[in-house]
């Protein structure tokens, strides 16, 4: 019995790893990445093993060609087949906005979507749902899934502009905060503006 509890475990545990390439300032290395509720784990070659909890992550950046580890002493990058969706479904409800997801997960009830130019980016469609907002475009690294508790504020200078303010970690923006600055193909009216305004006001709980 104790044999086969052994075999079960070790492949559960191959499961929930997969091999990366750790990239250095100065070269590579590989190994495997293992990243579940608990924390996130690397066992590397040359005896090159690393182990983080969540909570000592400041960002996770999850994208189905690599995992982007952020601490608060350092940063790991590591690339490879990513199993992006299953990982981001197991942590979205246990991570808060430390939590980033470069790939489209669908909503399944728009309240509202558009073409859209990600300005400095590429083309895409933006969508806003129950719980969550979405872009979705082909580029490479393009698309996001942004819970509402991702997101800091939307604002507009026009009927053919939106901004999302997210909470994902931009050095070069205003607080850490980064903002994705959209050219709509299609006008936003000043009542839908404000029903999507109040929409992630009050998912986060700043309007009753």
């Amino acid at each position: 019995m104790a044999f086969r509890f052994t075999l079960i475990f070790a492949a559960a545990l191959s499961l929930s790893a997969f091999p990366v390439q750790h990239h250095h300032l100065h070269g590579r290395c590989t190994g495997d990445l293992r990243i579940d509720t608990a924390g996130v784990s690397f066992s590397g070659s040359r005896k090159h093993d690393a182990y983080w909890k969540l909570e000592d992550i400041r960002e996770l950046k999850l994208a189905p060609d690599r995992v982007y580890v952020l601490t608060y002493h350092s940063a790991y990058d590591f690339r490879g087949e990513v199993p992006a969706q299953r990982l981001y479904a197991e942590l979205r409800n246990v991570m808060d906005e430390r939590l980033v997801f470069e790939a489209a997960q669908p909503e399944a009830h728009a309240i509202w979507s558009v073409p859209v130019k990600h300005r400095g980016g590429a083309d895409g469609v933006l969508a806003f749902g129950d719980e969550k907002v979405v872009y979705t475009s082909d580029a490479r690294d393009e698309s996001r899934t942004w819970r509402y508790l991702d997101i800091d504020n939307i604002a507009t200078s026009g009927p053919l502009q939106l901004t999302i303010t997210t909470f994902e970690r931009a050095l070069a923006h205003y607080n850490d905060r980064k903002d994705f600055t959209f050219e709509l193909k299609q006008p936003i009216t000043e009542a839908k503006y404000n029903e999507l305004w109040l929409l992630v006001e009050k998912k986060n709980g700043r309007i009753p």
